[in-house]
């Protein structure tokens, strides 16, 4: 899966204030919350919606998201997926490196809805 990104000083950061949250990327490929004001020259970054501001679970209803989670022998998750209409694949956990950590569904549908609107 690849996420839109911008470099700073370029892409929507300068059209906001310096305490307006993004997501800054780290070396190892997950994403951060920082402060605008905070990103310095050639911070990779993208731009999330508010979390307070997103319904995100009446998304997944108009969408017809499901998530499907694959479990190891011990019983950890090792895997998840979001399908639409529980065929079509628009995020799977195993892609990009991130795997599956706290908040990777938030994540993964503001991702999905920005993508949507950007498209």
């Amino acid at each position: 899966m690849l996420i839109k990104t911008s470099t700073y000083p370029l892409g929507p950061a300068n059209k906001l204030s310096d305490d307006t949250t993004v997501q800054r990327l780290l070396s190892n490929g997950r994403f951060i919350d920082a402060y605008r004001g905070e990103l310095i020259e050639g911070d990779e970054y993208y731009v999330p919606y508010k979390k307070g501001s997103v319904n995100l679970i009446q998304y997944m209803e108009d969408n017809r998201l499901s998530v499907y989670y694959e479990y190891d022998v011990d019983n950890i998750v090792i895997r998840a997926r979001i399908l639409q209409d529980g065929a079509y694949e628009l995020f799977d956990t195993s892609q990009g490196g991130a795997g599956v950590h706290k908040g990777w569904l938030t994540e993964a549908l503001l991702y999905l809805r920005d993508q949507k609107d950007n498209a």
